[in-house]
Parts: C-alpha cells; structure tokens; sequence
C-alpha cells in the first residue's frame, strides 16, 4: 500500500496545521509499506531515530487522509449510512500515528514541527478540544498534554 505526502499536506488545513517536512515544493513524496517496514527496522536499533520516528508516523497518518476527506465529502444521508465507519478508520489510523509522533516529539531538535503535527492529531481523536476555546486555552492545553509526553517503546502496528 502506497500514501503520499501530497495527502498527508491536504489533510493538514483539516487539522489546523503548517506545511511540515518541507514539502512546500509540491512534489509528492510518496511512503511505501516497505519504507515503513525499512523504517521500523532502524527503530529496532535505535528506537530514538527522529527521522525514522516520524516516517512511520507520517506513514500512518497519511493512511487517515482519505477516510478523513470522503466522510467530510458525504452529504448527510450518505454520512449517516457510511461515516461511522470511515471515522473510526481515520482515528484508527490517527491512533497509529500517534505514538510514533509523540516520541518523534521527545527526541526532536525543532519541537515545534512535531508540536503542529501534534495538536492536529489530539483534536482529530478529541484529546484537546479543536470548537468552542479560545486559542489561550487551547495554547494551554496542548502544552499541558505535550508537557506530560515521555518516550514509550512501541511494539510493531500492522
């Protein structure tokens, strides 16, 4: 199974977001399930490795774009019958995601890339409130939740 960065960059306005990664040239970088095994493999020695943290999380996050962007296309009738499902799949896939992204995070020399990441994914599961808060409160609590982040090992996702 082939995700592209193209997605993982679209789906970033829907999270509240910055263009991360670099990938402002738009030239779509695509992850392949063998790059993230290859990835995961490098983990396996050094479970700290930034780069190979964030590929596996951008790996799965990009997985959570097309559920995401076909339950947000749906009229209502449609969602009702179908977006139960697509959602649970996104906030399986977000899920995923996180744990890579949140120990990317512990690890980071530029914290602030994989905070935006972050906060987008904690609003998509409903972590931090992404309605009704100011951005005060929601500064606070993202930096409440980022502060209690540790590195936890991850046993392999399939």
């Amino acid at each position: 199974m082939k995700t592209s960065f193209f997605y993982f960059r679209s789906f970033l306005p829907f999270a509240g977001m910055l263009l991360i990664m670099g990938y402002s040239s738009g030239l779509a970088q695509e992850i392949t399930e063998q790059d993230k095994k290859n990835q995961e493999e490098v983990l396996k020695q050094d479970p700290k490795n930034y780069g190979a943290l964030f590929v596996v999380g951008a790996y799965y996050y990009n997985l959570a774009v097309d559920p995401h962007v076909q339950a947000s296309n749906m009229k209502l009738n449609e969602y009702l019958e179908k977006g139960e499902t697509l959602e649970k799949k996104k906030e399986d896939y977000l899920k995923k995601a996180l744990p890579y992204f949140e120990n990317a995070y512990t690890v980071a020399e530029d914290k602030d890339r994989v905070k935006d990441i972050l906060k987008g994914i904690y609003q998509q599961l409903g972590i931090i409130p992404s309605a009704r808060i100011t951005d005060t409160d929601l500064n606070t609590k993202l930096n409440e939740k980022l502060s209690s982040i540790q590195f936890k090992e991850i046993i392999a996702q399939e």
